[in-house]
């Protein structure tokens, strides 16, 4: 059997950090800082996406964190009741949503980054929406199975 746990928060950004903690919590046997910052990043921006955009901010929705230790990844299931989203939104150009001047704050996208941090940080990422239920499944490998990455 697969360790698992399952989280449930109300659509409430407040709430996310909770989930971050628990995800931190949970990896941190087998994900060294580094990875552990790259998992805690994209499960908020994925909550956060859900919230802000498929809630649009509507509190008292659910979203659900389904978090799989297996031997060799950490399996993240974000599942919400949102509107889909377009299954385009997972391809975008990361390259020219970075393409910035840090000097010039002001020139920073507005929207957008959530998924590309995702997509960037992540190895894997699926999304399925059926019987008015969404799944966003991100997944992170070890590097070295069985042992802590630093």
């Amino acid at each position: 059997m697969i360790p698992a746990v399952s989280l449930q928060i109300d659509s409430d950004l407040d709430s996310v950090e909770l989930v971050a903690k628990a995800v931190r919590a949970l990896c941190s046997d087998k994900l060294g800082e580094d990875m552990l910052a790259d998992v805690e990043l994209s499960v908020v921006e994925a909550i956060n996406n859900v919230i802000k955009h498929g809630y649009r901010g509507e509190k008292g929705l659910p979203v659900e964190v389904k978090i799989s230790i297996k031997s060799d990844r950490v399996v993240l299931d974000i599942f919400d009741e949102a509107p889909p989203m377009p299954g385009s939104l997972l391809e975008p150009d990361t390259a020219a949503l970075f393409d910035f001047n840090p000097e010039n704050l002001d020139e920073l996208p507005e929207g957008g980054m959530g998924l590309s941090l995702i997509k960037m940080t992540m190895d894997e990422i699926s999304y399925s929406s059926q019987s008015g239920i969404n799944r966003l499944t991100l997944t992170k490998l070890f590097e070295n199975p069985g042992t802590r990455v630093q």
